[in-house]
This record gives structure tokens, C-alpha cells and sequence, in this order.
């Protein structure tokens, strides 16, 4: 699994219309909601270049993050010490971490689990979570909602957005496949600058979407609980094949 890589460099940028501080209040939400203990250390699995990890952070949590990824490692590092934050980043696999330590809670978000195209690397990444959790913490995460996905179905797109002096314009070219229950994602992703190219990437992801009844097992494979879901930022409702973006929380036993 090898996604970005110089794809990372332009990260920040393409996503800078999420709204993290918004997102962490959603995170905030869950946490006092359904969480049976205070938390205070929290585990951010896939945490990118720290769009998560240091807002929580500088509201007073305890935060560790992970990414397989060294550019958006570097990237959450520098932003962390900008923010003036002590968060913890380190290189690490979703699937196979061990630290040695528990939390209080763990997250993976913006779609790190759908990120995890085969059965054996999803429990191995809910085996990852219950692993760093001590009983009655939280997993909390996003993924593809599958009855969204079959519905709605992938669409070819093109984003542009401005990046200083530069434009980046990224198309996505996406297939389904029904089967396994995946979409891939074809990006190529050019930076312009006076009408001519000046990069190019091209990257592809594979992303697995998720049905509550497989869910529910993997939960009860690894160690957990499936206790709410609902739609991405919308913790009052009930998902329905509108929402592509679910969130999941499970608690640990």
C-alpha cells in the first residue's frame, strides 16, 4: 500500500476546504456521548499530515499519530511545531503496530479503513486498535458506506483548485468492482503555472467499502463492540444510501 507518496507534497492543498476544527468537534461529540471513561491520550491511525491530530492537540489531548507515509509525516511535523504542539508522529503500518502502550481512545479517519482493501488487513487494523485500547475506549472511524456506493456509483471527476501562483488540477477516474466490494481510483494531478505543466502525478487508490453487517464481525472478531454509525458530521442521524461517508464507533471489551 503505497498512496501518497508525491502525491503528499500537494496534500494540504487539495483538501484545504475540510473543515478539521469542525470535524474534531464531531470527534469531541462521539467522545462525550459514548465514552464510558475520560479521555484524555488518543491514538490517530492514519493521521496524514496532521489535519486531526494537532487541532486535538491544542485543545489539550494527549495525541500520538501514525502514517505509513514519511512526506506527510514530515508535513504534520513541521505544521505541529508551527501550531506549537507536542504531538507525537510516527511511521507506522495500520495493520501491524505495536507500541506498547494503551489509550483512551483510538481514531482513523477520512477514510483510512476503506484504505484496507482485503479482509486480512481489515482485522489485522481493527486488531491494531483493540490492541492500544484498554477496555470500554473507543474506536472511532470513517470509511465508503457500501449501500451509498452501490447506489450513487463512482463518477469520473475533475477538481481545480488555486495553489499560490500555480493551479492544480486533479482528475479522478474511477471503476467499480461489485465483487470485492472496491473502487479504484486512477489520479493524475497537474500543477500549472502560466498555462504549462510543470509536475504531473499520477497515483492510484483502491478504496473498500463497508456494510454494517460485516462491521458488526469484524467487531466481533477483534474485540469489539459495534455501538453507533451514522453519517459523516452528523451524529443525530441514521445512514441511508445517500451517505457515502459513514462514521463507525466501537467500544472494546
Amino acid at each position: 500500500m503505497n498512496v501518497f507518496k508525491d502525491y503528499a507534497v500537494y496534500y494540504d492543498a487539495l483538501y484545504s476546504e475540510k473543515d478539521y476544527n469542525a470535524e474534531c468537534d464531531f470527534i469531541e461529540t462521539l467522545f462525550q456521548d459514548l465514552s464510558l471513561i475520560p479521555i484524555q491520550q488518543i491514538l490517530d491511525l492514519g493521521c496524514g499530515t496532521g489535519g486531526h491530530a494537532i487541532p486535538l492537540a491544542l485543545r489539550g489531548y494527549q495525541v500520538t499519530g501514525i502514517d505509513l507515509s514519511n512526506p506527510m509525516l514530515e508535513s504534520a511535523r513541521m505544521k505541529a511545531d508551527q501550531a506549537g504542539v507536542q504531538t507525537r508522529f510516527q511511521s507506522g503500518d495500520v495493520r501491524n503496530l505495536s507500541l506498547d502502550t494503551t489509550f483512551d481512545a483510538v481514531i482513523a479517519m477520512f477514510a483510512v479503513v476503506s484504505y484496507q482493501t482485503t479482509n486480512e488487513d481489515l482485522v489485522a487494523t481493527f486488531k491494531t486498535a483493540r490492541r492500544h485500547l484498554q477496555k470500554n475506549s473507543l474506536f472511532i472511524f470513517d470509511s465508503w458506506f457500501g449501500p451509498a456506493v452501490l447506489a450513487i456509483r463512482p463518477t469520473d471527476r475533475v477538481k481545480t483548485i488555486k495553489h499560490g501562483e500555480q493551479k492544480l488540477i486533479r482528475t479522478a477516474e474511477s471503476s467499480l468492482d461489485v465483487l470485492n466490494h472496491t473502487v479504484t481510483v486512477n489520479y493524475t494531478l497537474s500543477c500549472v503555472r502560466e498555462n504549462q505543466v510543470i509536475d504531473e502525478v499520477n497515483e492510484t487508490h483502491v478504496m473498500r467499502f463497508l456494510f454494517l453487517p460485516e462491521v458488526e464481525l469484524l467487531c466481533q472478531m477483534t474485540g469489539f463492540e459495534l455501538i453507533y454509525v451514522c453519517p459523516f458530521m452528523e451524529p443525530d442521524h441514521k445512514p441511508s444510501e445517500q451517505d457515502w461517508n459513514v462514521t463507525w464507533v466501537a467500544r472494546a471489551h
